[in-house]
């Protein structure tokens, strides 16, 4: 009997060991890094800017024009609620959130 419970307190360990963490997400979703990981967070579309002196975007903090570049992104085109950009070789969309209220279009009733 003494023989069963010294093993059961030397293998209890191990056994500890090789049990899945169920706090840990599932290994397809822990993959490893790609090269778009590597190439930096995504840009954020903050602001389209129009004005007399032309249209303008905010991406990053950075206040840009079509042609113009900022570290690897350059603007291609500046649309009414997004931007085509263009970053490593790749061209992509940003789009503006949505705004959280709308304004009304009703005239408030008195």
């Amino acid at each position: 009997m003494s023989r069963w419970l010294l093993a059961l307190c030397c293998t209890a360990p191990l056994l500890a060991l090789a049990a899945v963490d169920p706090t840990l997400p599932p290994a397809t979703l822990a993959a490893p890094a790609t090269a778009d990981a590597a190439a930096g967070p995504a840009p954020l579309l903050q602001a389209i800017l129009r004005g007399p002196a032309g249209t303008r975007v905010v991406i990053g903090g950075h206040s840009l024009r079509v042609g113009e570049q900022q570290g690897d992104l350059r603007v291609l085109a500046i649309r009414a609620r997004s931007v085509v950009i263009e970053r490593q070789g790749q061209r992509s969309e940003l789009h503006l959130s949505q705004p959280i209220l709308t304004p009304s279009t009703r005239s408030p009733s008195r």
